[in-house]
């Protein structure tokens, strides 16, 4: 019985999570160059053992401990939590290396890291990767992380080079790219 309820609780939050991605990708987030094309090349096959794997694993376990059960639903809600304040403080600015270059933002989710998108998908592909010590799900993990580090510091060097790149550097000394400075 504690394995279903596991099971459930783990499925259902991380289902909620892949929903709201797949939302965001069709619907809010603006891809305009080739840049961000190719890395949605690299991205999307990542993604997609992620999501294989991570259902596949969860509907196979005979066993994940309440313990497990608490960190990844206590990690797989921040990261909702997290998303959708994103969403919430950026409303329809483009993103994703974008050619258009809008406002810094830094209240809300970006008022605590740079990257709020990049971190809430860090966390779910981490903890998804911890609790089933896959090494497929490492492996993806490693990739998307990389991917994620990578986008963020070309999206900072296009929006330095801009109109908003003197806020945009103050922005930087003070908030941190995925963790709060403390």
């Amino acid at each position: 019985m504690e394995i279903v309820i596991s099971q459930l609780i783990i499925g259902t939050l991380y289902t909620a999570i892949i929903l709201s991605l797949i939302w965001a990708r069709f619907r809010f987030f603006k891809i305009k160059t080739k840049q961000s094309k190719l890395v949605s090349y690299l991205n999307d096959p990542a993604v997609l053992i992620q999501l294989v794997f991570t259902y596949g694993l969860l509907w196979q376990s005979e066993y994940i401990s309440i313990t497990a059960t608490v960190l990844v639903t206590l990690c797989y809600v921040s990261s909702l939590v997290l998303f959708w304040w994103a969403i919430k403080t950026a409303g329809a600015l483009d993103f994703a290396s974008s050619e258009a270059k809008g406002q810094v933002l830094t209240t809300g989710a970006f008022g605590l890291v740079r990257h709020p998108f990049y971190l809430s998908y860090i966390l779910v592909w981490v903890s998804s990767s911890a609790l089933f010590d896959s090494v497929y799900l490492w492996l993806s993990s490693t990739v998307l992380v990389c991917l994620y580090i990578l986008s963020a510091k070309q999206e900072e060097a296009s929006i330095l080079k801009s109109e908003s790149g003197e806020s945009y550097a103050t922005y930087k000394l003070e908030t941190g790219m995925f963790l709060p400075k403390v």
